[in-house]
Protein backbone atom coordinates (compact mmCIF):
# COMPACT_ATOMS: atom_id res chain seq x y z
CA UNK A 1 0.00 0.00 0.00
CA UNK A 2 2.54 2.34 0.54
CA UNK A 3 4.39 1.05 -2.44
CA UNK A 4 1.25 2.16 -4.41
CA UNK A 5 1.49 4.97 -2.95
CA UNK A 6 5.11 6.70 -3.07
CA UNK A 7 4.41 5.87 -6.58
CA UNK A 8 1.65 7.70 -7.42
CA UNK A 9 2.78 10.75 -6.00
CA UNK A 10 6.31 9.79 -8.03
CA UNK A 11 3.63 9.91 -10.82
CA UNK A 12 1.83 13.19 -9.97
CA UNK A 13 5.04 14.92 -9.38
CA UNK A 14 6.59 13.76 -12.18
CA UNK A 15 4.35 15.05 -14.47
CA UNK A 16 3.85 18.40 -12.65
CA UNK A 17 7.27 18.75 -13.67
CA UNK A 18 7.22 17.83 -17.02
CA UNK A 19 4.96 20.56 -18.25
CA UNK A 20 7.52 22.25 -21.22
CA UNK A 21 7.64 26.10 -20.08
CA UNK A 22 6.00 25.31 -16.99
CA UNK A 23 7.13 26.12 -13.54
CA UNK A 24 5.32 28.37 -12.04
CA UNK A 25 3.36 31.15 -14.27
CA UNK A 26 6.17 32.54 -16.25
CA UNK A 27 5.38 36.15 -15.44
CA UNK A 28 3.78 35.65 -12.43
CA UNK A 29 6.62 35.09 -10.16
CA UNK A 30 7.43 31.57 -10.52
CA UNK A 31 10.17 30.03 -12.59
CA UNK A 32 9.67 29.40 -16.07
CA UNK A 33 12.13 29.22 -19.00
CA UNK A 34 10.54 32.26 -20.45
CA UNK A 35 12.21 35.58 -18.65
CA UNK A 36 10.30 38.10 -16.89
CA UNK A 37 11.42 40.91 -18.83
CA UNK A 38 8.83 43.35 -17.33
CA UNK A 39 6.24 43.65 -20.27
CA UNK A 40 3.63 43.31 -18.00
CA UNK A 41 0.29 41.07 -19.37
CA UNK A 42 0.88 42.14 -22.98
CA UNK A 43 0.65 39.64 -25.71
CA UNK A 44 4.09 38.55 -27.13
CA UNK A 45 3.23 39.88 -30.45
CA UNK A 46 3.18 43.30 -28.94
CA UNK A 47 5.95 43.39 -27.11
CA UNK A 48 8.22 41.61 -30.05
CA UNK A 49 6.67 44.92 -32.03
CA UNK A 50 7.60 47.17 -29.43
CA UNK A 51 10.86 46.18 -28.36
CA UNK A 52 12.47 45.67 -31.93
CA UNK A 53 10.66 48.62 -33.15
CA UNK A 54 8.55 46.12 -35.98
CA UNK A 55 7.17 48.03 -38.85
CA UNK A 56 3.40 47.04 -39.97
CA UNK A 57 4.70 44.42 -42.79
CA UNK A 58 7.29 43.48 -40.67
CA UNK A 59 4.50 42.60 -38.06
CA UNK A 60 2.73 41.27 -40.50
CA UNK A 61 5.42 38.77 -41.26
CA UNK A 62 6.61 37.82 -37.69
CA UNK A 63 3.12 37.31 -37.11
CA UNK A 64 2.68 34.94 -40.05
CA UNK A 65 5.79 33.22 -38.89
CA UNK A 66 4.96 32.52 -35.58
CA UNK A 67 1.49 31.49 -36.85
CA UNK A 68 3.02 28.44 -39.44
CA UNK A 69 5.34 27.58 -36.73
CA UNK A 70 2.80 26.86 -34.05
CA UNK A 71 0.89 24.73 -36.74
CA UNK A 72 3.81 22.90 -37.29
CA UNK A 73 4.37 22.95 -33.52
CA UNK A 74 0.98 21.52 -32.31
CA UNK A 75 1.16 18.01 -32.87
CA UNK A 76 4.59 17.59 -31.51
CA UNK A 77 3.74 18.81 -28.38
CA UNK A 78 1.01 16.74 -27.77
CA UNK A 79 3.06 14.09 -28.51
CA UNK A 80 5.86 15.55 -25.90
CA UNK A 81 2.66 15.36 -23.15
CA UNK A 82 1.86 11.84 -24.35
CA UNK A 83 5.41 11.00 -24.46
CA UNK A 84 5.83 12.52 -20.70
CA UNK A 85 2.98 10.68 -19.31
CA UNK A 86 4.33 7.17 -20.54
CA UNK A 87 7.78 8.03 -19.46
CA UNK A 88 5.72 8.59 -16.02
CA UNK A 89 3.53 5.48 -16.09
CA UNK A 90 6.82 3.21 -16.62
CA UNK A 91 8.57 4.90 -13.42
CA UNK A 92 5.48 4.17 -11.79
CA UNK A 93 5.40 0.74 -13.13
CA UNK A 94 8.96 -0.13 -12.26
CA UNK A 95 10.22 -0.57 -16.46
CA UNK A 96 12.38 0.36 -18.15
CA UNK A 97 12.16 3.59 -20.04
CA UNK A 98 14.90 4.26 -21.50
CA UNK A 99 13.57 3.49 -24.90
CA UNK A 100 10.16 6.51 -24.09
CA UNK A 101 13.03 8.82 -23.19
CA UNK A 102 15.09 8.64 -26.12
CA UNK A 103 11.48 8.81 -27.96
CA UNK A 104 11.10 12.25 -25.99
CA UNK A 105 14.54 13.66 -26.32
CA UNK A 106 13.83 13.37 -30.22
CA UNK A 107 10.44 14.96 -29.89
CA UNK A 108 12.21 17.73 -28.28
CA UNK A 109 15.36 18.28 -30.07
CA UNK A 110 11.70 18.80 -33.23
CA UNK A 111 10.32 20.99 -30.93
CA UNK A 112 13.86 23.44 -30.12
CA UNK A 113 14.42 22.97 -34.14
CA UNK A 114 11.13 24.76 -34.93
CA UNK A 115 12.06 27.62 -32.04
CA UNK A 116 15.38 28.25 -34.08
CA UNK A 117 14.60 27.72 -37.27
CA UNK A 118 11.75 30.24 -36.75
CA UNK A 119 13.75 32.45 -34.72
CA UNK A 120 16.08 33.19 -37.68
CA UNK A 121 13.40 33.32 -40.16
CA UNK A 122 12.37 35.93 -38.23
CA UNK A 123 15.55 37.94 -37.84
CA UNK A 124 16.44 37.68 -41.36
CA UNK A 125 13.20 40.13 -41.70
CA UNK A 126 15.02 42.92 -39.61
CA UNK A 127 16.93 45.69 -40.40
CA UNK A 128 20.32 46.32 -38.97
CA UNK A 129 19.21 48.50 -36.49
CA UNK A 130 17.06 46.33 -35.04
CA UNK A 131 19.15 42.98 -35.01
CA UNK A 132 21.20 43.90 -31.32
CA UNK A 133 17.71 44.05 -29.89
CA UNK A 134 16.65 40.51 -31.29
CA UNK A 135 17.97 38.78 -28.08
CA UNK A 136 14.75 39.45 -26.42
CA UNK A 137 13.36 37.08 -28.95
CA UNK A 138 15.78 34.52 -28.33
CA UNK A 139 14.89 34.37 -24.95
CA UNK A 140 10.96 34.36 -25.41
CA UNK A 141 11.48 31.16 -28.04
CA UNK A 142 11.99 28.01 -25.61
CA UNK A 143 8.45 26.99 -25.22
CA UNK A 144 6.53 29.66 -26.58
CA UNK A 145 4.72 26.80 -29.07
CA UNK A 146 3.69 24.78 -26.04
CA UNK A 147 0.28 26.80 -25.71
CA UNK A 148 -2.17 26.45 -27.91
CA UNK A 149 -2.24 30.00 -29.27
CA UNK A 150 1.98 31.10 -29.54
CA UNK A 151 0.62 35.15 -28.51
CA UNK A 152 -1.86 34.24 -25.78
CA UNK A 153 -0.87 35.96 -22.18
CA UNK A 154 -2.45 32.93 -20.27
CA UNK A 155 -2.00 29.30 -20.71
Amino acid sequence: MLRQLLLAGLLASTLAFAQRGGGGGGGRGGGGTMPNVGFGTAAPLDRVSDSLKLTKDQKKEFKAAMDDAQKEATPIHEQILKSRLAIAEAVAAGKNQEELIKAEGVLEAQMTEIELRTFAKITSTLDEEQKPRARMLFMMMPGIFARKNWNATEN
